[in-house]
């Protein structure tokens, strides 16, 4: 695997990670505040994030690459509104999809065509994530900060498993 392409797989793995510690610092915000369905919302938001970090470093590990875990940058959970959160997933979701898009491009160059063929699920999950948060964004938008609004989207978020 080229090094230039092994070296952006590896801060994924850590920017993937980062990406729960967020996700979970934009929970316990939710939970704090009596919005459980919001918290439990962005808490499967987290595991999900877990995983994709864990299918970069299973995918350096097949290909004979080391993983190094260096230290996670901690989460300032502090927002002023429910807008504020729903706001900080939506700009880190595309920070996310340039990244992959990055690793890609670096995998182009190389030519790299396990590599592009692998980032092609995230990719696609990207657009995903990059429509739910901005779904997110639309919904609070609509239902402003009344509590009974934010009362049945509250409801609504809690279905989600």
């Amino acid at each position: 695997m080229n090094s230039k392409v092994a070296e952006l797989l590896v801060a994924q793995v850590n920017k993937e990670f980062y990406s729960a510690y967020l996700y979970l610092g934009i929970s316990k915000y939710f939970q704090q505040n009596d919005l459980s369905g919001f918290a439990s919302w962005y808490r499967a938001q987290a595991m999900e994030e877990q995983e994709h970090a864990l299918k970069f470093y299973d995918y350096l590990l097949d290909n004979d690459q080391d993983v190094p875990l260096p230290a996670i940058e901690a989460v300032t959970a502090e927002y002023k509104t429910v807008l504020d959160a729903v706001k900080t997933a939506d700009k880190h979701e595309h920070y996310i999809t340039d990244e992959i898009n990055k690793i890609y491009d670096a995998a182009v160059s190389a030519k790299d065509y396990r590599t592009q063929l692998f980032l092609n699920w995230f990719i696609t999950e990207q657009e995903e994530e990059e429509k739910n948060s901005k779904d997110m964004i639309s919904k609070v938008q609509l239902l402003g900060d009344k509590p009974k609004n934010l009362y049945l989207l509250d409801k609504e978020l809690a279905a989600r498993k």
